[in-house]
C-alpha cells in the first residue's frame, strides 16, 4: 500500500456535489499509465481509460465524495449552528472541524460542559440543535467569513494506530485507491478488455455522477468498489466483516450473478481471501449501474472499514492491496459474460 497517496486522497476537500479539488491528486498519479483522463460531464466526474486489444469494456467505479456538514444559522458570540443528513450527530462533540467559508476556518464541535447538565439532561440525545461550531473568532469576524450553506468538513487526521490506519473519508477514498492503482498495474500487462475507470461524483445523496457518466460510457460490464461495514466493539460478523480477511464481494439481486461468481473464482485461484456479502440491495452505486439503459451486468467490491461516516474512519492495509490484486487479476483473465456472444 502506498499510504502516501491514501493520505493525499482522505486529506482531500471533496464534499458532495464540490468534488474537483481532488481531481488533480488523481490525474497526475495515472499520468502515463492510462490512454485519456477528462472530467466526464456536468456532473463533474472524472474518467479515466485504458485501451485495450479487443472490443468488450469494462468500467471499474468509486466514489470521490465525502460526508459533510452545513452551515445553518449564525448565533451571538459567533457560534455556527451546523446540520448534516448522512452523519451521526451523536459522534460529534469534541471533533475538529473546517468551515469552508471565504477561507478555510478551524474550528472545534462544542456542547454544554457536564457540570451544568440540569438534571433530566443526562441521557438527551446529541441531536444538531444542541451542537455548535467555535471557531474562537468574534461574531462580526464570523459573519464576515462564513455564510449559511458553507460546507463544514472533518479536519484531516490520517494516521496510523496499531496496525491500521485511520482518516475522514476513507468511504470511499480507499477505493479511489483501488482503481488508480489497478490501472498502474495494467501499464505492462497486454489486456483484452477495455477499462473505464469512473471516479464519481455525488454517491452520498443522489448517485448522479455515476448514473450520468454510466449512461454516457455504457460498458459491456461493471465492477463498483465502495466500503462496507468491520466488524468492531458491538458490531458481530452478523453485520460487519473482520478486518485484514481481504475484500468483500456482495451476492445480491441488484448485481449480476454470473459476473458476481466470476470474481470469487479468480479470488478462489489465486488464494485472495474474501468475505461474501448477501443481501437484496447493496446501497451503492452498484446498485445504480445496473438500472441504465437496458441494464448494466455489475458487482461489487468492498473494502471492510470501521466506525463509517465519522473522522476516524479505520481500515487495514492488506484488505486494500488485496482488492488491488483481486481486480488486476479479473482484467488480465476477463472473459465476455454468456450473452455477450464471446466477442471483446
Amino acid at each position: 500500500m502506498e499510504e502516501s497517496l491514501i493520505k493525499a486522497l482522505s486529506e482531500s476537500f471533496a464534499p458532495t456535489g464540490n468534488e474537483k479539488s481532488i481531481y488533480p491528486i488523481i490525474e497526475k498519479e495515472l499520468k502515463g499509465y492510462v490512454d485519456d483522463v477528462r472530467i466526464h460531464d456536468k456532473s463533474n466526474s472524472i474518467v479515466a481509460f485504458k485501451k485495450g486489444s479487443g472490443k468488450c469494456t469494462l468500467m471499474l467505479e468509486a466514489h470521490v465524495d465525502e460526508v459533510f456538514m452545513v452551515v445553518s444559522s449564525i448565533e451571538k458570540n459567533g457560534f455556527v449552528k451546523i446540520n448534516a443528513r448522512s452523519i451521526d450527530s451523536k459522534i460529534l462533540p469534541g471533533s475538529k472541524v473546517i468551515i469552508h467559508g471565504k477561507r478555510k476556518i478551524k474550528g472545534v464541535i462544542g456542547i454544554k460542559p457536564y457540570h451544568l447538565v440540569k438534571s433530566g439532561e443526562e441521557n438527551s440525545a446529541f441531536s444538531f440543535d444542541r451542537l455548535f461550531v467555535d471557531t474562537g473568532l468574534l461574531e462580526t469576524e464570523v459573519k464576515e467569513l462564513v455564510s449559511v450553506g458553507d460546507y463544514v468538513t472533518f479536519e484531516p487526521q490520517f494516521d496510523k494506530v496499531g496496525n491500521y490506519y485511520i482518516g475522514k473519508s476513507i468511504d470511499n477514498r480507499l477505493g479511489v485507491y483501488a482503481l488508480i492503482e489497478t490501472l498502474k498495474s495494467l501499464k505492462n500487462i497486454k489486456h483484452q478488455v477495455n477499462v473505464y475507470a469512473l471516479f464519481s461524483s455525488q454517491e452520498e445523496f443522489t448517485g448522479l455522477g455515476t448514473i450520468t457518466s454510466t449512461y454516457s460510457i455504457f460498458p459491456d460490464v461493471a465492477i463498483a468498489v465502495d466500503a462496507t461495514f468491520a466488524t468492531q466493539y458491538r458490531v458481530s460478523s452478523d453485520d460487519g466483516f473482520e478486518l485484514g480477511k481481504g475484500p468483500v464481494i456482495f451476492f445480491g439481486i441488484s448485481v449480476n450473478r454470473e459476473l458476481t461468481n466470476r470474481l470469487a473464482s479468480i479470488a478462489d485461484k489465486y488464494g485472495i481471501p474474501y468475505g461474501k456479502e448477501v443481501s437484496v440491495l447493496s446501497s451503492t452505486n452498484a446498485d445504480k449501474i445496473s438500472l441504465v439503459r437496458s441494464s448494466i451486468p455489475t458487482a461489487l467490491v468492498s473494502i471492510p472499514i470501521r466506525y463509517m461516516h465519522t473522522p476516524v474512519e479505520m481500515f487495514d492495509p492488506f484488505d486494500v492491496d488485496k482488492t488491488v490484486q483481486l481486480l488486476k487479476l479479473f482484467i488480465e483473465e476477463f472473459e465476455p459474460l454468456g450473452d455477450q456472444n464471446g466477442e471483446y
